[in-house]
């Protein structure tokens, strides 16, 4: 099984990526979101690291319909953290630099919480699920397009039904594994 170990300083969290400013636009005013200058920083590093970390690990995108694990271990400067507060910024940051396609596929895993006030971090461990789309594996997967995609006059890459399903979206035109809508 091929895995992505990385090590990430503690982002920032999800309390403090954002800063706000009142913009106007004509005489219309507005609230306007913007990266803090802590975010951007260590989205420039983490993003570097993590493209050298991909490199050297030969880590390669998972292929599209498949589910990726992020096993997390929390190292936090104090107590009274929530960790689920630091996952945000990391995960884009995952996304930009191109170890999956789109963090709506990664399985946030948080594996323990420890207390390191002297090297506070983040230790994660990426790796592909069993899984792809709504499919427990690979097999059940083929054994979907043989039964169905395989008798069908409909291209596989065009049939809007396999794609949801690789997209993990449950399809009503799909019963108990039958496709209602296959054109023999």
């Amino acid at each position: 099984m091929k895995k992505l170990k990385l090590i990430s300083p503690l982002p920032p969290s999800v309390n403090s990526y954002l800063n706000y400013k009142i913009a106007t636009r004509g005489r219309r005013k507005f609230v306007q979101a913007y990266s803090s200058p802590e975010t951007e920083a260590y989205k420039n590093f983490f993003t570097d690291y993590v493209k050298d970390q991909i490199r050297e690990q030969n880590w390669t995108r998972p292929e599209k319909g498949k589910l990726v694990f992020v096993k997390m271990k929390f190292f936090l400067d104090r107590k009274r953290k929530d960790p689920s507060n630091f996952i945000k910024v990391p995960f884009d940051v995952l996304t930009q630099a191109g170890v999956y396609c789109d963090d709506d596929i990664a399985l946030p895993v948080a594996e323990r919480v420890y207390i390191d006030k002297l090297n506070p971090r983040i230790e994660m461990e990426i790796f592909e699920s069993d899984a792809m789309g709504i499919f427990e594996d690979h097999r059940e997967y083929l054994k979907f397009v043989e039964r169905n995609c395989s008798k069908c006059k409909k291209n596989t890459e065009s049939c809007s039904i396999w794609k949801r399903q690789l997209d993990n979206r449950i399809v009503e035109e799909v019963v108990d594994g039958e496709c209602l809508k296959r054109r023999e």
